[in-house]
């Protein structure tokens, strides 16, 4: 009888283990962008919901969310901090991005170190300005970081239960608000929101 139940309970544990969201490779979007005509919003749902059955990522995709959480917004209000989350969640959905999390963070150009057989980004050439500044990207423990990483765990996986708001109304770039020059491409764009330090954009189509 020992013997049957323990099976069972092996039975059961590989099961819920394969089906769950931690344990997938594939990356599909998690969040549907409004639709957009004429430089208008026909739709005005604050609350954007998941496809709960197809939706995937995995424990690497948490931790790029929170060190880009806490290096572009660490010491900035919950609301900034869950716009960068907004901006990088977003990006994932767009064409012209890469579809997971942890390739929307360290996008950009790459170099190979023969030396250290690995690839690295090449300085001031990517996305995200700390992913690519040539200074470490440990994040340094304490409570900032345990903020950052709090943040990115309820974004990606208590969101399933509910809805992700997105207060960025799709933003898909930012800047500093501190810039005396402006990115090019900010013309090209629509501003949505301003959040703390950051200037939020998303395309005009």
């Amino acid at each position: 009888m020992v013997k049957v139940v323990r099976i069972f309970l092996i039975l059961v544990a590989t099961l819920w283990y394969t089906t769950s969201h931690l344990n997938s490779n594939t990356t599909v979007p998690i969040w549907k962008p409004p639709i957009i005509e004429n430089n208008v919003a026909l739709t005005d749902d604050y609350f954007n919901l998941f496809e709960f059955d197809k939706a995937k990522y995995t424990p690497e995709d948490i931790e790029c969310l929170a060190k880009n959480i806490y290096f572009e917004a660490g010491v900035e209000s919950t609301a900034g901090k869950l716009a960068v989350a907004n901006v990088t969640i977003n990006r994932t959905v767009q064409e012209r991005f890469p579809n997971t999390i942890c390739e929307v963070v360290q996008e950009g150009i790459h170099y190979y170190n023969t030396q250290k057989k690995n690839y690295y980004p090449v300085k001031n050439r990517c996305q995200f300005s700390w992913y690519c500044d040539g200074k470490a990207d440990e994040p340094r423990q304490g409570r900032v970081w345990t903020a950052a990483k709090g943040l990115a765990v309820k974004v990606l996986t208590q969101s399933y239960e509910q809805s992700l708001i997105d207060i960025t109304d799709g933003a898909t770039h930012y800047h500093a608000n501190w810039m005396k020059k402006f990115p090019r491409w900010s013309k090209e764009k629509i501003v949505v929101t301003s959040i703390d330090n950051h200037i939020f954009y998303r395309s005009k189509l």
